[in-house]
């Protein structure tokens, strides 16, 4: 069964893609692909009706790579970034706050 979503990429986790080594691309490159075939396998963030999170350890540090459902349309998903856990995704709340319920 094919996947009707559609991954789209803000400029904020495309910045962070070309820091990113090529083993560390393969990995989350697996984790979209999850994302791609069943968006609704992760838990929401807290606060945030349309955000969901995954979890993964990118370069040695626990983090969250969190995306929004239906976002900018239906059946599209927005990437939007990869955040540390440690920071309580202080910098997710800065860059993205319109995700907020």
């Amino acid at each position: 069964m094919a996947s009707s979503f559609e991954l789209h990429y803000t400029r904020f986790f495309e910045r962070q893609w070309l820091n990113f080594d090529e083993k560390t691309k393969r990995f989350v490159e697996d984790k979209l692909r999850l994302i791609k075939l069943n968006p609704f396998r992760c838990e929401t963030l807290e606060g945030y009706k349309k955000v969901r999170k995954l979890k993964l350890s990118v370069e040695g540090k626990y983090q969250r790579m969190l995306y929004a459902l239906h976002m900018p349309q239906t059946n599209q998903i927005l990437i939007l970034g990869i955040f540390e856990r440690s920071r309580d995704y202080k910098d997710f709340e800065r860059k993205f706050s319109q995700f907020r319920k």
